[in-house]
């Protein structure tokens, strides 16, 4: 096979495999969408530009944590973008305490299955963004971290597991679907929207388990040695009332991007 047909049947094979990731996604949530609580919804339209989110947002609720940094509602990430408020995350100074979005589900609800989607936009030249799922309450307590590398590619919980791409100055999606049963959880990770794509399916450590149980908190962070900006829109979680059974998954579509 020349290099031509190589590359041809290279493309066919990434783009089938995207197509099955997009059907397990779909999949799950078109069961419950009509059986889930809304357990988190922020998407800043009442909050005024130029000033800090409000604490209470349609659901749930946001917190601070600002370091070095600020975080502040803006009209659009660049003025080329239609309108809709975003949250912007600032962090200028490497070496200092991390600068965060804290968003803060209504209830818990146990283990379950979890859709988180939220919308970002990372300029370039921005350091390592981090999207950190966490128990509710304090200490802060992570059991699953997504790190999004300034190379453009992701990240899971400073491990060994990387896949995808992300475009820099445009938004995309992040979608994360978690199962969490009473013995073991795993996350299905996709990138989507634009020029974003990966996925990838990665169990979560059994020794935070019971950290995932008490699943009530999403962080948007920048930190460490890391500097610039970084912008979130309309974060949803839902849960769902009822789980439906697994999906007949095998290892080759769940293989990483």
């Amino acid at each position: 096979m020349d290099k031509t047909n190589q590359d041809r049947s290279t493309r066919h094979r990434r783009l089938a495999r995207t197509l099955l990731h997009g059907l397990l996604l779909v999949l799950p949530l078109m069961l419950t969408a009509c059986n889930s609580h809304t357990a988190l919804r922020v998407n800043f339209n009442s909050d005024t530009v130029g000033a800090p989110p409000a604490p209470l947002q349609s659901t749930g609720s946001v917190a601070l944590d600002l370091g070095a940094g600020s975080v502040t509602v803006v009209a659009a990430p660049t003025p080329g973008m239609s309108k809709g408020k975003w949250g912007r995350i600032h962090h200028p100074a490497a070496s200092s305490a991390q600068t965060a979005l804290r968003v803060d589900f209504d209830q818990l609800g146990g283990p379950g299955r979890y859709s988180l989607v939220s919308v970002l936009y990372i300029p370039r030249g921005t350091g390592m963004v981090t999207v950190a799922l966490e128990s509710s309450g304090q200490p802060v307590a992570s059991f699953m971290h997504i790190n999004f590398m300034p190379e453009g590619y992701v990240r899971i919980d400073d491990g060994p597991t990387v896949f995808g791409d992300f475009p820099h100055d445009q938004s995309f999606t992040l979608n994360v679907v978690l199962d969490i049963g009473d013995n073991s959880a795993v996350a299905q990770i996709d990138l989507l929207g634009g020029m974003a794509l990966g996925s990838a399916t990665v169990g979560i450590d059994p020794s935070v388990l019971p950290l995932a149980w008490q699943f009530g908190t999403v962080r948007y962070m920048m930190g460490l040695e890391h500097t610039g900006n970084f912008f979130v829109d309309d974060i949803l979680v839902t849960r769902a009332k009822d789980v439906p059974s697994p999906l007949n998954i095998t290892a080759a579509a769940l293989e990483t991007d």
